[in-house]
């Protein structure tokens, strides 16, 4: 994880990792980011982070494809927690 924190500094753990696809189809990046904003809606520790576009992927373009776009939001995510001391495994 970023931030270079020792793991005694992490004040929440939520485990998401195990969510995330390998496959570079948007159905499959949509189940994905949907998994992973179901379990980000019932942690308390993400109440002030917004899941919406996590579920509403784009079909994207010859420049910026589905990955691209769920990508940006997964790092959106590392920084929110980094900030809120939130430990993602």
């Amino acid at each position: 994880m970023k931030g270079g924190m020792e793991m005694g500094n992490w004040i929440h753990r939520v485990k998401i990792k195990h969510l995330l696809t390998k496959n570079k189809d948007r159905e499959s990046i949509q189940k994905a980011m949907n998994s992973i904003a179901d379990v980000l809606e019932v942690e308390f520790c993400f109440t002030g982070f917004s899941i919406d576009k996590f579920r509403n992927i784009p079909e994207g373009d010859d420049v910026f494809s589905p990955i691209d776009y769920a990508n940006r939001l997964l790092d959106k995510l590392y920084d929110y927690a980094d900030r809120k001391r939130i430990w993602i495994d």
